[in-house]
């Protein structure tokens, strides 16, 4: 980095070293979908006792497998996405022309800082398809006969996709922006191109559910559902005033500019692109899904930036990053609140009257399945009171005395001779005097090839120190986990 004078180049270390540290230093491990990918590496390990549930790529679990398997911990992943940030950063000063404004924006940009602890493919998953974003827009304004850099930017983003289904929801608002004014043969082509970029995915797919598509279906669907429906288990849209905010404040604040007369002119497609995912992600405020457009936005407002501006958002991003890092700070010492993985940014602003230090023992539960596992050795046990805390313990143990953990839904689900989980139906809603409304319907259900034996089950935990099931009683209350035995 040529351009840094020594002092600059200080500075910029040390903001590259306090990150690190916080991100590896902080029990914090991720918010949603957390779990998804961190017990799809344990399931690849062979150290995952229970059934399988995500609506996710598994792929990312896979590539971390070996590494989970081997030192029995999830800390792969924060070094994944550390990797992934640095690149990102890095990759924005290579694309802005090496120009240190650029550098300076993306690396205090709190988005950087509030995702870096995460499991979660978004950061790599980001980076491929900021690349992929270049290479469309290098494509796009040195048009000739050569597509090899359309190849490039479909190769990327397929591979994008294939790590986080997310992306899937972005790529037809890019192709939109780059290839209205083109040809069919280049919209074919770069389709042909994003499906060889996701192959490692579909292949996997295949491999493991005889289908290409399952993941991404399955996903699409949840992603749909739970936007529109509130999810199958009725969790609430995921828009509301609270969250738009929250979203909004992580964009950089002249985000305004690429709508400017000469900024759209010389960036048009880009800035298109920008407006259609800002739509899309105030429709599902997620804050973590903003890392995958800051980086262009950054891009794109980096030479309209007065310095005047330029230190007003350096210094906006420097509030909002001491903001962000305050629930992981509490983290490196203290369990915060009741989150199964920890709390973050949102969590802490909403919940901040109710902050618990200590609030939630992982420790105290992790001692408490190695005494469980000695006491009742290579038993199945039962999880509730919720369809997912089995998820909590399976996370949470690691060893070879439990046979499984099973979810309190699935046992319900037998015990009635059932087999649907949630089912969700959308209708029309005719005004006239018409005899037929149509209606769509859609379902989860357990998997056919259930070999659990339910009958077999002699016991259950529980968080609480009761069980939503009738023919269990208490039997031992461990520091945070209670035992229940089949009565």
């Amino acid at each position: 980095m040529e351009k840094l004078s020594k002092a600059e180049f200080r500075i910029f270390l040390l903001i590259i070293i306090l990150l690190i540290l916080v991100t590896l230093l902080t029990r914090f491990e991720g918010g949603a979908d957390t779990f998804d990918y961190t017990d799809t590496a344990k399931f690849f390990a062979g150290e995952y006792s229970a059934k399988i549930r995500t609506s996710h790529s598994y792929l990312y679990g896979l590539i971390h497998s070996p590494f989970v398997g081997l030192f029995k911990s999830f800390w792969i992943f924060k070094i994944t996405s550390l990797a992934s940030l640095l690149l990102i950063i890095y990759s924005v000063y290579i694309m802005g022309e090496k120009d240190k404004r650029a550098l300076w924006l993306m690396v205090l940009s709190p988005i950087v800082w509030y995702i870096a602890p995460w499991a979660s493919p978004i950061q790599l998953s980001s980076l491929l398809f900021l690349w992929g974003w270049y290479f469309i827009r290098a494509w796009d304004k040195k048009l000739k006969k050569n597509v090899l850099y359309l190849f490039y930017s479909g190769i990327l983003i397929g591979l994008s996709w294939a790590f986080w289904d997310g992306i899937l929801f972005f790529i037809p608002l890019i192709a939109i922006s780059f290839l209205y004014d083109k040809k069919l043969i280049h919209i074919f082509y770069f389709i042909i191109f994003i499906l060889i970029g996701a192959l490692p995915k579909l292949i996997l797919d295949q491999i493991l559910f005889g289908f290409a598509f399952f993941t991404t279906v399955r996903h699409v669907m949840a992603s749909l559902t739970l936007t529109f429906l509130g999810g199958f288990y009725s969790q609430g849209g995921l828009w509301g005033i609270t969250n738009f905010i929250l979203l909004i404040i992580f964009f950089p604040i002249f985000t305004y500019l690429i709508f400017k007369k000469n900024t759209f002119k010389e960036n048009k497609k880009s800035v298109i692109f920008v407006s259609l995912s800002i739509i899309l992600l105030i429709l599902n405020s997620q804050i973590r899904f903003v890392l995958l457009i800051v980086p262009i936005i950054i891009l794109i407002i980096n030479k309209y930036l007065t310095h005047k501006k330029f230190i007003a958002q350096i210094t906006f991003s420097f509030i909002l990053i001491l903001l962000v890092l305050n629930p992981y700070v509490l983290q490196i010492k203290w369990d915060v609140g009741n989150n199964d993985k920890g709390i973050e940014f949102t969590h802490f602003i909403k919940n901040i009257d109710n902050i618990n230090l200590n609030g939630f023992d992982k420790d105290a539960i992790r001692n408490d399945l190695a005494d469980i596992s000695k006491d009742y050795p290579n038993e199945s046990f039962i999880v509730g009171n919720y369809p997912d805390s089995y998820r909590i313990l399976a996370s949470f143990y690691w060893g070879n005395n439990v046979k499984e953990f099973v979810s309190i839904e699935d046992y319900n689900l037998h015990t009635r001779n059932d087999s649907i989980i949630a089912i969700r139906e959308l209708c029309s809603n005719v005004k006239i005097k018409e005899r037929r409304d149509v209606c769509i319907s859609i379902w989860i259900r357990k998997a056919f090839n259930d070999s659990t034996n339910y009958n077999a089950i002699k016991y259950a935990i529980s968080e609480e120190e009761n069980l939503n099931l009738e023919d269990f009683k208490l039997i031992k209350r461990y520091r945070y986990l209670s035992l229940f035995e089949k009565i």
